[in-house]
């Protein structure tokens, strides 16, 4: 129940942070940096996870 309640909360934030970036512009170099960081997270996480 935690891993989905915490999925919950992490898909919100992520969805506020492109909103963010596409429409309100508050911070936007700062999001665009934690944007990529968390794409690129992503990224390893499914080369590490495919062996």
């Amino acid at each position: 129940m935690f891993k989905r309640v915490m999925a919950w909360i992490l898909l919100a934030g992520f969805v506020l942070l492109l909103l963010n970036v596409a429409v309100f512009g508050i911070y936007r170099e700062l999001s665009v940096s934690v944007y990529l960081v968390i794409m690129l997270m992503y990224v390893f996480y499914i080369i590490a996870n495919k062996q």
